[in-house]
């Protein structure tokens, strides 16, 4: 019989980095809140449930991934991450099985990852798999402590970490894959005896050894995909990640970007052969841009299709808006259409 596997993300926190009324989760990351990009890479696994933690601004969350198949968890109050998991436990618990757990502020994190991690837990059967980097600054990261001969022994996390602890740049990336029952079996023997006065997810390491389980780590993920965004210049490097990466593919298919460090792209739109994209332009939402089109410098486009040999010229606005083949849309044009 097929093991059930679900997937749990962890999106109740309020990010108090951020210095924000917004919850964390609901900033953009390259034009898309970043807890998009989490279930859109998690959507491909096509896994049996999905299952999101909400808290701050539930409400607004909920509304946001309603076009997914996820079902909305409430934490009522912030307690750690390890009590964010036992409030699916009447969820998960009701299927058995694995379950996938990651935050919603890793919007990098791509689905090959993930799927890798997955088979690799499926193929070696321990009761936790997590995923690991190494990173040159491993500033704010849980630290993976190993013993003498290597083995892993806790995850410390940074406000608890002694001067030691802080020099291991073995960081925990915050994605397990754990088999229900020990999950919630692990997760009721932790404490709050930490700096933060919460239940730690991450203590159930040291427990599952203590145990004498078997704990795997999968570190076969790039350390930028890693990327937790938990500051602003954090969400920017996303974005400046997110950026590079379109933008490079979209010229490898044969469109020109005269000014790449100045142009930002949402992922989903399509652009086709030969058309030439100027300085400071943003695209964003399902915009199609056709062949043989000259887009700006200067100008901003909003969910459009556009038709071949099209030429926007600068300082334009467009929302919503279909432009036929071969017209020229003046400088300084701004129209929104329904």
């Amino acid at each position: 019989m097929k093991n059930n596997t679900a997937a749990l993300i962890l999106a109740a926190g309020l990010g108090t980095r951020m210095k924000s009324s917004k919850a964390k989760v609901l900033h953009e990351v390259l034009f898309k809140p970043m807890i998009l990009h989490v279930l859109d890479s998690v959507k491909v696994l096509n896994l049996d449930h999905s299952y999101i933690i909400v808290g701050h601004q539930k409400e607004k969350v909920a509304e946001l991934v309603s076009a997914y198949q996820a079902r909305c968890i409430v934490q009522e109050e912030q307690l750690g991450t390890g009590h964010a998991v036992l409030c699916a436990e009447k969820e998960l618990s009701r299927n058995g099985g694995t379950v996938l757990i990651l935050s919603g502020d890793v919007p990098l994190i791509k689905a090959e990852s993930l799927r890798a991690m997955l088979a690799a837990h499926a193929k070696n059967k321990p009761v936790l798999t997590l995923m690991t980097a190494s990173l040159d600054d491993p500033t704010n990261y849980g630290r993976i402590v190993r013993g003498r001969q290597g083995k892993l022994l806790e995850i410390v996390e940074e406000k608890d970490a002694d001067a030691e602890q802080k020099k291991i740049r073995e960081v925990n990336a915050g994605i397990y894959c754990a088999e229900v029952p020990f999950l919630f079996r692990a997760l009721k023997k932790v404490g709050t005896d930490n700096k933060q006065g919460e239940i730690y997810l991450t203590d159930i390491v040291k427990i599952s050894i203590t145990m004498g389980l078997q704990v795997d780590i999968f570190s076969g993920a790039g350390g930028e995909e890693l990327l937790g965004v938990n500051s602003r210049s954090e969400l920017a490097a996303a974005t400046k990640y997110l950026q590079h990466q379109k933008n490079s593919r979209l010229m490898a298919e044969g469109v020109s970007l005269t000014d790449p460090e100045t142009i930002f792209i949402q992922q989903e739109v399509r652009i086709e052969t030969d058309t030439v994209i100027n300085a400071n332009v943003q695209i964003s939402g399902n915009t199609i841009i056709g062949k043989n089109c000259t887009i700006g410098p200067d100008v901003v486009l909003r969910g459009c299709r556009i038709g071949d040999n099209v030429t926007i010229e600068p300082f334009s606005s467009l929302t919503s808006c279909t432009i036929q083949d071969g017209k020229i849309i003046a400088p300084h044009t701004s129209v929104k259409q329904d």
